[in-house]
């Protein structure tokens, strides 16, 4: 058998199995109809118990990666604002920026027109 006929068959294996994995999934949770009891004058209704995991696609290992993407995309935005808020203080306190960006327009030589 060929190297790539071999790379075809793993590729229809683990294909396979994500099916087969999503399809048990869907098996293992399904939904329990309403039950109604009546005692004496009084009736209850049960609603069938679900967890928070059940409801979402998503799974744990992925949903904590999302968790730790969303800290560092909040604590770079934190960081933005910080720098930006210091630039605007040292720009109304002093000439410093100013006199900064007079000298990176001499230095990268714009040509205006």
């Amino acid at each position: 058998m060929s190297r790539r006929n071999r790379h075809k068959k793993k590729k229809k294996l683990k294909l396979q199995k994500k099916i087969s994995q999503f399809a048990a999934a869907g098996k293992e949770s399904p939904a329990e109809p309403e039950q109604i009891q009546t005692t004496g004058e009084s009736a209850v209704q049960q609603a069938p118990v679900e967890s928070e995991e059940s409801e979402s696609i998503i799974d744990t290992p992925t949903r904590k990666l999302i968790a730790k993407d969303v800290r560092m995309i909040i604590i770079t935005l934190l960081g933005l604002a910080v720098i930006l808020v210091a630039v605007k203080t040292l720009q109304l306190k002093t000439g410093y920026i100013n006199s900064f960006g007079d000298w990176l327009y001499k230095i990268t030589n714009i040509q205006t027109m």
